[in-house]
């Protein structure tokens, strides 16, 4: 099986961020409106309404900051009053534009960026630590790809958000992807069924950053995997959520319909060669399509095709 990784990400320090916002509001913010929050339902935050749904993307706020619950706001708006770790809040139908996500404890500010939605996007907005742990928090924004997969298919992501450094990521105990630094992102398209997900030193491959997680991913979706926490304390973990995706293609036939008409007796009779000869032939090819069919029905290749590498964009104030 082949697939294709793709990665994106958009890092916001909220030293830089503090006053990226400041600088970047000219205007005085609208007065607040009540949010509506409905069970089992998108939350819907809008400053200023879109006027119609095409002017309108999706946020998903993860909290990858281990030992920490803080009050989650966007755009001054409260969406959850407390989010604890490997939280995951959304979808949140947002207007395009730019907007400020904050997470706050009783204390102080926790961390705070700013960010753009276009039309039609689909965001992962996470708060994390980066590989330093003195550094303050860090907002990252990851792109969901919510393309077509084929039949029997599933895209899995997997985002590197710990306190650890540049690893390799193992499926089933097999290197699947190497060197992958905080704050990247990575996506392949792999075979729906289960597998054992973890993470390991690049520079030093018997080190585990992450202890094999078991994870299955259903046929037409997008899995992904956030690993946070801090790899000194031997606390890494992962947040784990699916998203559907739609299914493009059709599926191999099971059945191949042969008639029932006597074009193959036909056959034999026309032909000069001996019936014997023709049915020899016949059996070997299909015995040959059934070893074949055998070998692609069991065998599970996960060699990425088409690896691309995007590093992550801090904006300066």
């Amino acid at each position: 099986m082949s697939g294709r990784w793709i990665r994106w990400a958009v890092t916001a320090p909220f030293a830089v961020l503090t006053f990226a916002v400041s600088a970047m509001s000219p205007v005085a913010p609208a007065a607040a409106v009540p949010l509506a929050v409905q069970r089992n339902a998108p939350l819907t935050v809008q400053r200023n309404a879109p006027s119609t749904a095409q002017q309108t993307g999706t946020v998903y706020v993860v909290n990858a900051l281990a030992g920490v619950t803080a009050q989650v706001l966007v755009d001054g708006e409260v969406v959850r009053e407390a989010s604890g770790p490997k939280t995951v809040i959304g979808p949140l139908t947002l207007a395009e534009g730019k907007h400020v996500l904050e997470l706050r404890t009783e204390e102080a500010l926790v961390a705070g960026a700013s960010f753009t939605l276009a039309v039609g996007d689909d965001l992962d907005v996470v708060a994390h630590r980066s590989a330093d742990r003195a550094a303050a928090p860090l907002i990252t924004v990851f792109r969901n790809d919510l393309s077509a997969v084929g039949p029997g298919k599933a895209r899995l992501v997997v985002s590197h958000v710990a306190v650890a450094e540049p690893a390799d990521v193992r499926i089933d105990d097999k290197p699947y992807f190497r060197n992958v630094a905080n704050a990247e992102s990575l996506s392949v398209v792999v075979p729906a069924g289960s597998y054992e997900l973890g993470m390991v030193a690049t520079a030093d491959p018997q080190l585990s950053l992450l202890d094999p997680v078991p994870l299955t991913v259903g046929a037409g979706s997008l899995t992904r995997v956030f690993a946070f926490g801090d790899a000194d304390q031997r606390a890494v973990d992962a947040v784990i959520q699916s998203l559907t995706v739609p299914v493009a293609g059709s599926r191999a036939p099971v059945i191949v319909r042969t008639g029932d008409g006597g074009q193959a007796a036909a056959m034999f009779a026309t032909s000069s060669a001996p019936v014997g000869a023709l049915l020899v032939v016949v059996v070997a090819g299909l015995g040959l399509a059934g070893a074949a069919g055998t070998r692609l029905g069991t065998t599970r290749s996960l060699r990425p095709v088409g690896v691309r590498r995007q590093v992550g964009v801090r904006p300066r104030s």
